[in-house]
Formats: C-alpha cells, structure tokens, sequence
C-alpha cells in the first residue's frame, strides 16, 4: 500500500508542476518529479516483470529505474540549492554536483554491463522484486551496481539535509518551512532506505546473514515509500500555496467561519450593503474585500456596544481572520 501511495504522490507532484512548466517553459521541480515518479512505477513489480520481459533483457528495468532516480536526485540538489543558496555561492556546489552525478551514473552502467556480461544477471528467472536474485547478487559486479545506487543517493540526501537544515531559520513564509522540513525528514529517511539496501547487498554478496535478508528488503521499501511521500509533500507545498493564494481560498475560509458572528453582532447603523452578507462573498469574486468588510462591521459594532458583543471565543475566530486578512 506504501509503495502505491508513494508512486501516486509523485505523479501528483508531477501534474501539480506541470502547469509551471508549460507556463514558463521550464519548471525544475517538473523535471525533478518526472523521473522519479517514472522510476517509482518501473520498480512496481508486476510492471518490472513486464519491461524485462517485453525488451528481452534481464535487469535493465533494475537500470532504467536506477539511473532515472540518479538522475532525479541529481536535479534535485541543484533544484534546492537555486532556491536557498545565495547566487554567489551556488556555482562551485553546482559544479561538484554534476561531476557526481555524471561519475556515480558512469559507474553504474559499467557495473551493469560487467555483471551482465559475466552471466550474473539471470536469463530465464522471472523476478519476483524489483530486484536481482540472491544468487545473482552475489556477483561483484552486481554488487558494485547496488552499492552504487546506494551511495549516491544517501550522499545527496546528506547533503540536502544540512542545506535544508542551515537555511531554514532564515526562511519567513511557515509554508516553505514547513515544505523544507518535510523535505528534509524525507531525506533523512532516504538514507536510512539506502542503508538498509546497502547492508542486504552486502548480506547477499556474503551469504552472511541471510535470514536478515527479507527484513531489510520491508525495511527499505517501507522506508522508501515513506520517504517519497515526504519528498512529495515538501516539493508540491509551495505549487500548493499559490494554488491557495491564487484562489483566495483562506479568505473564503475565514468569512464562512465570520458569518454567524456578523448576523449576530453586525448593527445596521454600520452595515454598508445588507443584501451582500459575508457567505455569499465565500463563492463571490473578491472574496478578501468582503472579509475586509465583515471584520470592519463586527469590529465597529463591538466597539459601539462597549465591547461587550464579542464572546472569547469569537474574539478569537475575529483575531485569526485579521491574521489571515493581513499576512
């Protein structure tokens, strides 16, 4: 169920930038969640099985999807770091970043190649994971293509972690930091997901503890899924929070909430338009000028009856909604 959930997040991520990219002809978020998202559903068994199968070559959708996820990590870090690292400072971490990327992406298709070329890679074997066999992986070459996968991906969650964490206090919006921060937890569980895989690797190509070998295969798909969705979360927040402002939808909000409190305490001497009462601005055009109005009406109100209409309560629903009105 994780493992669905995590896939549809990311398709979900990919459609909620895909309006940006068509929009500004570019979005790298878009080209982050693509690949990602076609990775997730390579790696879904029964889809798995059927790309071996129909191309005929054992492993490669183990190698499609490895490289797309490389690849979308690889996007991913330049992605954070454009949007938190200042100007200045964002070429050398840029530079480094595609060298690896570029080197770690390398490897993994040499070591491919090599375990395929050394027959590791089983011919006739239906796969059952989105894995290799044990038998198999205890190949070398197998095992460098794993461990591979393995260290890249940590090492770029490492590092978008502690850029995530050093700028996050100098962050205003609660909705980046809220975003960054789960984005920063998904990373954190990113690398205990590839850890896990790592030490099964290397469980495999040892025969050394075998019976731990199916505990840390749950262990790393649970941890990759939940990892996904956090990932997803913390990316699509921001598309997210246009979509709210761009709809007013927290102003709507607000004046369903106020319509009680002005029917109750709104005075007529102090009311502009009678007929236009706060609910029918929740599907009107100008959502937030109507709120604007219904908090100047209750406020005058109260203030003419001596302060004395409001209960706590609903003092507390008209400080929210001036929050909210001016933030």
């Amino acid at each position: 169920m994780i493992v669905i959930a995590s896939i549809v997040a990311l398709w979900l991520l990919v459609l909620s930038r895909l309006p940006s990219c068509v929009r500004q002809r570019g979005d790298l978020v878009f080209f982050v969640a693509l690949p990602a998202a076609l990775s997730a559903t390579i790696n879904y068994p029964t889809v798995f099985r059927s790309v071996d199968s129909a191309l005929g070559l054992p492993g490669v959708a183990s190698l499609m999807s490895g490289c797309l996820i490389m690849l979308s990590f690889g996007l991913f870090r330049t992605a954070i770091v454009k949007a938190v690292v200042a100007p200045e400072e964002q070429e050398p971490v840029l530079r480094r970043g595609l060298l690896q990327t570029t080197a770690a992406m390398t490897v993994y298709c040499v070591a491919f190649a090599c375990a395929s070329a050394a027959g590791a890679v089983p011919v006739d074997q239906p796969l059952g994971l989105p894995t290799f066999d044990a038998a198999s992986q205890s190949d070398a070459g197998v095992f460098v293509f794993m461990a591979t996968l393995c260290a890249f991906l940590a090492a770029v969650s490492v590092e978008v972690t502690i850029v995530c964490l050093r700028y996050l206090p100098q962050m205003a919006s609660v909705m980046f930091r809220t975003g960054f921060t789960s984005v920063a937890l998904g990373c954190v569980i990113t690398v205990a997901a590839f850890a896990a895989k790592f030490l099964r690797q290397i469980i495999v190509l040892t025969f050394v503890g075998l019976d731990y070998e199916p505990f840390l295969q749950n262990a790393f798909q649970a941890l990759e899924g939940i990892a996904a969705l956090l990932l997803s979360f913390g990316l699509m927040l921001p598309s997210i929070s246009e979509r709210v402002a761009q709809w007013q939808l927290c102003e709507r909000y607000h004046l369903l909430r106020l319509h009680p409190v002005w029917r109750r305490t709104a005075h007529a001497s102090v009311v502009i338009d009678s007929v236009s009462v706060p609910l029918k601005g929740v599907l009107g055009r100008n959502p937030r000028a109507r709120l604007h109005r219904a908090l100047v009406e209750i406020l005058d109100s109260n203030l003419a009856a001596g302060g004395t209409l409001l209960s706590e309560s609903e003092t507390k629903l008209v400080q929210k909604s001036e929050g909210a009105l001016y933030a």
